[in-house]
């Protein structure tokens, strides 16, 4: 950190959760009395009535809140009026995308990086002087070449978590969106 002179308004951490909406309805199936007491079948289950939205979001070291992206399944890119009804953008920051898996892509990744990211953190960081840490996922979205190059040409370093840790590692995976997950099950 002294090495690139980061300060901390300059260090954020970005996280996605994928949540399905709708009602889930239990299918029958056979298991045993320690796997049901340990836990392990909470919300397994078959739902004909589900979709599936993303949010990718991002707050920095200091506590400061990039709006977030929200990613809706669908079968085209196109945002629908209704999806957004209740939306009230002169109260509320939000970036809106959709898919057909309702998840983010590299597409999605590299408009974040450049829409909401660099657009709102380049500001604190002397309009582009100062380096500024991105901490991410390993996620194939946030580590592919064209927003790797991005970040390296506009001074953002990018920290990657090794795979399959981020659960105890990521601090929006441990502090935001685990009790959340835990909550909404």
């Amino acid at each position: 950190m002294e090495q690139y002179r980061l300060l901390p308004q300059n260090i954020y951490n970005m996280d996605e959760k994928g949540f399905c909406i709708g009602q889930i309805g239990k299918m029958k199936r056979v298991f045993s009395k320690k796997a049901y007491e340990r836990g392990f079948l909470k919300g397994a289950g078959v739902d004909s009535a589900r979709t599936w939205v993303t949010v990718l979001a991002s707050v920095s070291m200091v506590g400061v809140v990039l709006p977030p992206t929200i990613i809706f399944e669908a079968q085209t890119t196109s945002i629908q009026d209704t999806w957004l009804q209740d939306f009230d953008a002169e109260k509320h920051n939000c970036a809106f995308a959709s898919l057909p898996s309702g998840w983010t892509n590299n597409e999605i990744g590299f408009r974040w990086l450049i829409e909401v990211f660099d657009k709102r953190t380049k500001i604190t960081a002397q309009k582009g002087r100062d380096m500024r840490l991105l901490i991410i996922n390993s996620y194939g979205s946030h580590v592919d070449k064209a927003f790797l190059e991005y970040c390296d040409a506009h001074r953002i370093l990018v920290a990657v978590f090794p795979p399959h840790l981020t659960h105890q590692l990521q601090p929006l995976d441990v502090s935001l969106f685990s009790p959340l997950a835990t909550y909404y099950s």
